[in-house]
């Protein structure tokens, strides 16, 4: 069984690093991890970057909110 898990994100950068290290931390192989970020002016996307290698994909560009993302 494949688990896929997506973090929506906007203006988050102060809690998005923390929420990172614990899905990859719970993550088994196989496993998906998406972070759908809605256009972050505050850093987001420099901690998404930190730690691309660990996401199997990532995005950045405004939405109409989290149920959007």
């Amino acid at each position: 069984m494949r688990i896929s898990v997506v973090t929506p994100s906007f203006n988050m950068a102060r809690y998005l690093e923390d929420t990172i290290k614990s899905v990859v931390a719970n993550l088994r192989p196989g496993d998906e991890y998406f972070v759908i970020d809605g256009g972050s002016t505050d850093g987001s996307v420099d901690t998404i970057r930190r730690y691309e290698h660990n996401i199997t994909a990532w995005i950045s560009e405004p939405d109409a909110g989290y149920a959007d993302a």
